[in-house]
């Protein structure tokens, strides 16, 4: 999908390219002033990153110039709108449209890094900020998984949902191991019993061969009475067992659909979020 997005702040590997970086910036600023001003800090012992790490790409992307709210509507680059500073969870519908375009266009970022030859594995991600904020979204729900991320001064934005919907997995997933406790529980009581009737079984058994030694023919073909039929003991198990498979099948993972809700079309205010079943 096309958007209107300034071309990247690029600095190339100064050996050969391995590893990529693709950092965020603030909310204000751009790719080539985030960019420069990080490439020219020093680490402690005087060294950049581009000559700690030589075979790394960097790319910084440049956010879109939208009206800021808080700003009086005055057009800033910002990957997203914002209500409040202070409280980033105030009226987070205006979120919505800019992290959805800017994870499309990160994506497209790190896709065209993987067709140019360097492996997911390979591609770091993050951002500062409201770049922090922009690139989680970006990280989760991608569909691999990527080298790192790195995420400096920001926030996790609609957290709330994301937790609750946590939560309802955890006791989801809390139900499932209690009954699959109880049913193993269940299955040992059964094989136990099962034990104690081949034991007895089996001293019936020598107890009707040695009558059957001191005069008394015996016929071969009955059965005691008291003998439990051949194969019931195994049927209550496979029934046990079965039951456990089913319950420990896999519940959806509501928290996936949470982060999954930015590629689809969401109604705010009136749903306040419509999750989606399908894979990371």
């Amino acid at each position: 999908m096309k958007h209107d997005y300034s071309e990247p702040f690029v600095v190339d590997a100064s050996s050969r390219h391995t590893q990529t970086c693709i950092l965020l910036h603030g909310r204000g600023s751009n790719g080539p002033k985030f960019g420069e001003a990080l490439l020219v800090s020093q680490t402690a012992d005087g060294s950049t990153l581009g000559e700690i790490f030589p075979s790394m790409k960097f790319i910084f992307p440049t956010g879109k110039k939208r009206r800021s709210t808080i700003l009086k509507r005055i057009p800033i680059n910002q990957w997203f709108d914002n209500y409040s500073l202070e409280d980033p969870s105030m009226r987070e519908h205006l979120q919505v449209d800019g992290l959805r375009e800017t994870t499309e266009v990160i994506h497209q970022i790190i896709r065209d890094e993987v067709s140019s030859g360097i492996s997911p594995s390979n591609i770091i991600l993050g951002g500062l900020s409201q770049g922090c904020a922009a690139s989680i979204y970006a990280l989760l729900t991608f569909d691999e998984k990527l080298g790192a991320y790195i995420g400096m001064s920001g926030w996790f934005p609609f957290v709330k949902y994301v937790n609750e919907s946590l939560q309802e997995t955890g006791q989801e997933t809390k139900s499932r191991v209690e009954s699959s406790d109880e049913e193993d529980e269940e299955e040992n009581e059964t094989t136990g019993k099962e034990e104690e009737e081949e034991e007895e079984s089996d001293e019936e058994e020598e107890n009707d061969e040695e009558e059957s030694e001191e005069g008394g023919e015996r016929d071969e073909t009955g059965h005691d009475d008291r003998e439990a039929p051949i194969g019931a003991g195994q049927n209550e198990k496979t029934t046990s067992s079965s039951l456990n498979s089913t319950n420990t099948s896999k519940a959806p993972l509501k928290a996936i659909e949470a982060l999954n809700f930015l590629r689809e079309n969401i109604d705010f205010p009136l749903s306040v979020l419509r999750l989606i079943t399908g894979p990371l």
